[in-house]
């Protein structure tokens, strides 16, 4: 499939007419090779009719088309999507092709029009979809994390709204896995989800809600990270800690059991053990962070 920006240098080389209006600014058109594309321009659909030969200073953009069903699907959502969010959409790809050079597969227009007339209907309807990967995306994917964080900012600005942040994270995701070299790997998944189900483990084990700005906190993500990688890469720490380890143990008793249940899930998961040198780091971490929350209590 072809990429967004590949075209839009060629304007003005082919002789295009139009074939059908879509909205005001969205028109089908076919080239003089018989290609169907889309066209967007300001007033395009409003200014003129099928048959019209476009100038180049009309067009702003040009999505060529290989796929029947891509068309369908643009055409239907043309009917039933405000012509606003269309535009929005345009802003946000022209950011992420501009400052970094993104190349993006046709389905991107199409999935974040939709995707952003959507999310402004739940906002309306006080529907509020949580995301929780938004250090994962902040710290793995920081190109597509500003992307996302921009395009709140328009959306918020153009609508008068105000989207709650997750929203950001949800439209990053779009970016993500509209590139065609996607650099979001499957380890990168891999790593996300080992963070997000420990987190989880130690959250339901000591029924605590985490200080997501607390300095105990940011360094126990950090090191989950490390860890997961280690453990996915196959590479150990071979540190020797056996009397560390039980002394620590001995003195974190309620760590110790939270860090057995981390030791199934690790088993359950990768049917491979946890080391007892990453056992003693979890449970100092997680001693760290319950140490941090006692305190706060009881300063309030």
């Amino acid at each position: 499939m072809p990429y967004l920006n590949k075209y839009n240098d060629e304007i003005g080389v082919l002789s295009m007419y139009i074939t059908k209006i879509l909205n005001n600014s969205l028109v089908l058109a076919k080239d003089n090779t018989d290609n169907e594309i889309i066209l967007m321009g300001k007033g395009l659909g409003h200014h003129h009719s099928i048959g019209y030969q476009l100038k180049k200073e009309e067009i702003e953009k040009i999505f060529v088309l290989h796929d029947e069903t891509m068309k369908r699907n643009i055409e239907q959502l043309a009917s039933e999507i405000d012509e606003v969010y269309f535009n929005i959409a345009q802003i946000i790809i022209d950011y992420a092709i501009t400052k970094y050079n993104m190349k993006l597969m046709n389905h991107i227009y199409l999935a974040l029009t939709d995707h952003i007339a959507f999310a402004v209907k739940r906002f309306k309807s006080n529907i509020i979809i949580e995301n929780h990967y938004l250090l994962e995306t902040k710290d793995f994917n920081p190109n597509e994390y500003d992307i996302g964080t921009y395009a709140l900012r328009i959306i918020n600005e153009s609508l008068c709204l105000e989207l709650p942040q997750e929203e950001s994270i949800n439209i990053a995701g779009h970016f993500i896995n509209a590139q065609q070299d996607n650099p979001y790997s499957e380890k990168n998944k891999k790593i996300s989800k080992i963070i997000k189900d420990i987190l989880g483990i130690v959250h339901y084990h000591f029924v605590i809600i985490y200080n997501e700005d607390s300095f105990y906190y940011k360094r126990f993500v950090t090191h989950l990270k490390a860890f997961a990688q280690r453990f996915l890469d196959n590479q150990p720490n071979k540190e020797q800690v056996d009397f560390i380890y039980e002394q620590v143990r001995n003195n974190c008793k309620a760590e110790y059991e939270c860090v057995k249940k981390i030791k199934t899930y690790i088993f359950n998961e990768y049917s491979r053990n946890l080391p007892i040198q990453e056992e003693l780091y979890l449970m100092i971490h997680i001693h760290k962070i319950l140490g941090e929350l006692e305190e706060n209590i009881k300063i309030l």
